[in-house]
């Protein structure tokens, strides 16, 4: 139920909001400022500074307030994130919140919306390229610098939406992000891998041999159970992943915690049709339902985790160093080279588009290009004598 006179009500999901107006249009209809609370109280405790720093108290309550509105690039970011808080996913929001706290806010919190200048932001995005880290050994990756700027790019555009005093019109500095083609395993060094999980069978070797012929991701093999798996058909069914987020409840002690949901894309929700050979090994290792693939137990194994384990395989089997994602790579390029059909291993691999395939994960050997390169012969004078 609302308060009579002071715009404040509970909403539909159990919050309190709180508004104000702030100024008015050129039109004279009238902008709000809304202000959220899990009680009536602090809702409106929050309204109340509001008015006490930035507004005239005076004309607040008649609603013609005509003070200047002032507002930090922090208050922008604290109401941008309450409007996301029930729209992302969880781990989207927890995403939006490191960036902020790690990056945007200790450098730009303080500053005045009206003041701030394209500039401003040019310099800070570059500067992350140079001595970004937290430890400052160093600057932070093209990709991470990129992510810092979306997140900023949409707080902005929220302000543009609240009719908020902005001077950034013009576009922002874009990193350019120079992406290095992943490690792919050569077919020796796969045979010599598949050849020692073989031989020294376990739930995560199962694992492993079915990344290096499903092209899964880490955080979807983690999640998957012995029921995602449908023996008859020879498919196995991803629809969750597995990953450690950032822990937003604000009266939680855990920093972190683990999160069991939805893959990272629509697209990512997929079947995947696996080899015969690969069915009966399945097969022959099944377990219970509810019992995860890659522990053999009900109790999950963390990426982090995962990880450990993975390299220890890969120093057991006389291997260097190849990434888990490495896997997934390996994958992709093997189908490529066999003449697999670029749209369905796409699809296969949970991609949106069919480019993502092609520009991210697809690298041919040079055995393969060179047997490319090996039938222009078949044309040539050469060839034909």
């Amino acid at each position: 139920m609302g308060r009579r006179g002071e715009n404040i009500r509970k909403r539909k999901d159990g919050r309190w909001e709180a508004r104000v107006i702030y100024t008015h249009d050129l039109s004279g209809k009238a902008k709000y400022r809304s202000f959220y609370g899990r009680t009536y109280l602090e809702a409106k405790k929050k309204k109340n500074e509001f008015i006490q720093n930035h507004l005239n108290p005076d004309h607040v309550s008649n609603g013609r307030n005509q003070a200047e509105f002032k507002i930090t690039l922090k208050q922008l970011m604290e109401e941008w994130m309450e409007s996301r808080r029930n729209e992302v996913k969880e781990s989207t929001f927890a995403h939006y919140k490191n960036i902020l706290e790690k990056h945007i806010l200790p450098a730009l919190g303080e500053t005045c919306l009206q003041n701030l200048q394209t500039e401003t932001i040019d310099d800070f995005l570059k500067e992350k390229l140079i001595s970004g880290r937290i430890d400052r050994k160093g600057g932070l990756s093209p990709k991470t610098v990129a992510d810092i700027r979306s997140v900023l790019v949409l707080a902005l555009k929220f302000a543009r939406k609240k009719h908020y005093a902005c001077q950034i019109e013009q576009d922002i500095y874009y990193p350019k992000i120079r992406r290095s083609a992943a490690k792919v395993l050569t077919r020796e060094e796969q045979a010599k891998l598949e050849q020692f999980l073989f031989q020294n069978p376990s739930p995560l070797g199962l694992g492993i041999l079915l990344v290096l012929y499903g092209g899964l991701r880490i955080g979807e093999l983690c999640a998957l159970k012995w029921k995602d798996f449908n023996p008859e058909s020879g498919t196995i069914r991803i629809n969750k992943t597995l990953i450690r987020i950032q822990n937003v409840t604000s009266d939680s002690q855990e920093r972190t915690k683990i999160m069991i949901g939805q893959p990272k894309t629509e697209s990512s929700n997929r079947l995947i049709p696996l080899s015969s050979f690969l069915t009966e090994l399945l097969i022959k290792h099944q377990k219970s339902d509810e019992t995860y693939l890659i522990t053999g137990n009900k109790s999950y194994l963390e990426p982090r985790v995962c990880l450990d384990k993975y390299k220890h395989i890969l120093n057991q089997a006389g291997l260097h160093s190849f990434t888990f994602h490495s896997l997934r790579h390996t994958f992709a390029t093997r189908c490529v080279e066999s003449g697999f059909d670029i749209k369905s291993l796409s699809e296969i691999l949970g991609h949106a588009n069919i480019n993502t395939t092609l520009q991210r994960y697809v690298h041919p050997s040079i055995e393969a290009k060179k047997q490319q390169m090996d039938r222009l012969e078949e044309i040539s004078v050469w060839g034909q004598n």
